[in-house]
């Protein structure tokens, strides 16, 4: 039941009232996990020594978590967020424990994965996190992860303006929400060096990194001489980059302006205080900007992952953030989100905090809002599943 409904019933009962009322049902459902990491090597801590993995142990709370999806109904969920790094980067055979391997381990672990993820009954967004990329290349992520037969997906059916597929969509799955998924590392080091995300992020990294860090030495310290937000400028995070920063505000501003709010799904956190300095994506400030100048209140809540021990903040706008804590690190994390019309609530398993979410308040628009001009949502990546939602709920607040 929803925190409203609960605490109705628990006044009426409080007050000797045993008439049963009619529960809230949630208008949308989705489930929520981030960073299985998995890998078939022995527990270990992080090169920082502040976690301790549990490897293997993260093929159960897939299973678990699979289990709980599949048993949800009124409502059954949508789909399936999953925010990233399904496997570790070991599994590639280049360091840590991947270097006693005979073989790279990057496709059987990957398919032990997926194998558990296939018995979930809905489709499932993924996102693309740093650790797939350790181990696949974008065309072979697309190869494995974009699976129309059983509504998975992990790129738009569109290409960037270089020709290539955009790992980043939309999607409205009931009327008035629009869920967006962000590739926070269209600009990242781990892909082609001749691709311009890569040629960007290496920019980057000699501006404001003193260090080594395009060799792929073993061994340097990323965070050498670094302090403040120059912390996030190290190989392991990434950016969303200028193309898709101009998709993101077309999404956004068509959001307002037809009156829908706005889920955010991303790999890496948007928002330091959810996260760390270390842990943010390059251009967050200039994410967080679109979100906040363009989205006037229509945008509730940015999911991700990456930051194994997971957070929490409120923004200025009242945007909430959440940092999806790992299973690889913790012995029980994953969830569902209930969409009402006022609100979002988190229902986590132990370790992963349930939490209310009321939406922001709603602001005027300035005369110096971005406009929506000639946008077609049809060509941005809508129109990839037909859900089977009822319509006819009352509008989001």
């Amino acid at each position: 039941l929803g925190s409203a409904a609960c605490a109705l019933i628990a006044s009426k009962l409080a007050y000797g009232e045993h008439q049963p009322c009619t529960p809230e049902v949630p208008r949308l459902r989705f489930g929520l996990i981030a960073d299985i990491q998995y890998c078939d090597c022995d527990d270990a801590t992080n090169f920082a020594g502040t976690e301790c993995r549990h490897y293997r142990g993260t093929l159960q709370q897939t299973e678990r978590a699979v289990a709980l999806w599949n048993s949800l109904s009124e409502p059954k969920p949508a789909f399936v967020a999953q925010l990233g790094d399904l496997i570790d980067g070991q599994n590639a055979g280049k360091y840590g424990a991947g270097l006693q391997f005979d073989t790279p381990q990057s496709e059987p672990a990957l398919e032990r994965v997926t194998s558990l993820l296939m018995e979930c009954t809905v489709p499932i967004f993924h996102a693309t996190g740093n650790h797939e990329l350790y181990n696949f290349n974008w065309e072979e992520l697309r190869q494995r992860l974009q699976r129309r037969s059983c509504g998975w997906r992990i790129s738009s059916d569109e290409r960037d303006q270089e020709g290539s597929v955009r790992f980043y969509f939309a999607e409205k799955p009931i009327p008035g929400l629009r869920v967006i998924m962000l590739n926070s590392y269209q600009v990242c080091l781990m892909q082609d060096s001749s691709l311009p995300g890569y040629q960007e992020a290496a920019r980057l990294m000699k501006e404001y990194n003193p260090n080594d860090v395009l060799s792929n030495t073993q061994g340097i310290n990323f965070f050498a001489g670094l302090s403040g937000t120059k912390l996030r400028y190290v190989p392991f995070n990434g950016g969303v980059g200028g193309e898709q920063l101009a998709w993101l505000r077309k999404q956004v501003v068509a959001a307002r302006e037809e009156d829908e709010r706005v889920v955010v799904l991303s790999h890496l956190p948007m928002h330091r205080p959810a996260a760390s300095e270390r842990t943010v994506a390059y251009d967050c400030d200039e994410v967080m900007k679109v979100l906040h100048e363009d989205g006037r209140g229509c945008v509730v809540a940015v999911l991700a992952g990456h930051l194994h021990r997971g957070g929490y903040a409120l923004d200025s706008e009242g945007i909430h953030h959440v940092t999806v804590n790992s299973p690889m690190t913790h012995k029980e994390a994953y969830g569902y989100v209930d969409v009402y019309a006022d609100r979002l609530e988190l229902i986590g398993t132990r370790d992963l905090p349930s939490r209310v979410m009321p939406f922001p308040k709603l602001q005027p628009v300035p005369f110096s809002a971005t406009p929506h001009h000639n946008f077609d949502p049809g060509q941005d990546g809508f129109g990839y599943m037909q859900w089977s939602i009822t319509v006819g709920s009352p509008p989001m607040a």
